[in-house]
């Protein structure tokens, strides 16, 4: 875009500033359920709300198109915290009105690696109520000055609030940024924030359990027949047993604790062996046999006991 085109572009928003047709009481709100939706991607991919959800939050954020530098600013922001969101177990996905060819371009523009969505004449947008019409003066200088139909697809001069929400796995709105002031954007380090209170919440519901004992009574009294009763019982969302130390080597020999494993998986038990100490033991291989994930568990056991984790040892 040339610098005249941009010149231009900032003399229209300063003098749209206050001729908008905004309400700043549009669009759902925390507590709120997120409406189901299926739009294609910059790839001409099909992107289902609802299976995202199965993988966690989702970050659903609003732009106006790739013509409005405020936009750019904000998704290029929001690109910067890509790493740290993916991390705190968010997606986030970009939405606009704007035809499938410019929202490839605003993609590529702006180096973005997650999904930018073409939400057609706003269908989506008008149900999370972001939808706003242009007054008859600010239709005409954003079609004299860029084509906002040719963006758009119509001629209907409506865009979205730029709003940003996060929508919890049972479609809860858990968090809502809605601005009627199209250059006040959410604030990508509070998005980080929010998913992972989000992220510890949900963790409390999940159990973990470190084996490291040596005792076979000790394995079949306590730390097996406990996480097999967490997981068939739904005492906890999701039971992890770590096979640590001792453990790695009492497990590669003994057949009957095998069986109870086994059973275990079958009933949805995680299990997970730390390398380390299967190295330590000479019992990799047996354990990789039997299905175990053998891996360097260090990292995954800061991780739970910082992130919320319900944490027992045997």
């Amino acid at each position: 875009m040339n610098t005249k085109k941009i010149a231009t572009l900032l003399l229209l928003f300063v003098f749209t500033l206050s001729i908008q047709a905004q309400s700043p009481f549009q669009g759902l709100r925390m507590g709120d359920i997120a409406p189901s939706f299926t739009l294609k991607n910059q790839n001409n991919e099909n992107v289902n709300l609802d299976e995202l959800l199965k993988k966690g939050p989702v970050v659903l954020t609003w732009y106006r198109g790739g013509w409005c530098p405020y936009c750019n600013l904000a998704l290029k922001a929001l690109s910067d915290e890509l790493t740290a969101i993916k991390a705190a177990g968010g997606t986030l996905i970009a939405l606009s009105p704007e035809q499938p060819d410019k929202a490839i371009i605003t993609n590529k523009e702006n180096s973005l690696a997650f999904d930018v969505l073409s939400d057609i004449n706003n269908d989506v947008a008008r149900k999370y109520g972001l939808v706003y019409k242009l007054s008859p003066e600010v239709a005409e200088r954003y079609e004299n000055g860029f084509g906002l139909s040719k963006y758009n697809g119509n001629t209907d001069a409506e865009l979205p609030i730029p709003a940003t929400y996060i929508i919890n796995q049972d479609k809860t709105i858990s968090y809502a940024y809605v601005n009627a002031d199209y250059k006040e954007r959410v604030n990508p380090d509070k998005v980080v924030t929010e998913l992972a209170k989000i992220k510890a919440e949900t963790n409390k519901d999940k159990l973990v359990i470190v084996w490291s004992s040596a005792d076979p009574m000790v394995a079949k009294r306590v730390a097996l027949m406990y996480s097999h009763a967490a997981q068939k019982n739904n005492w906890f969302k999701e039971v992890t047993l770590v096979i640590w130390g001792p453990s790695a080597k009492l497990i590669a020999s003994d057949k009957a604790l095998q069986q109870k494993i086994e059973a275990m998986k079958k009933d949805g038990v995680i299990v997970k062996a730390c390398i380390a100490c299967s190295e330590a033991y000479g019992v990799t291989k047996e354990l990789k046999k039997l299905g175990y994930d053998v891996l360097p568990m260090g990292i995954p056991l800061t991780n739970y006991l910082k992130e919320g984790y319900k944490v027992l040892t045997f």
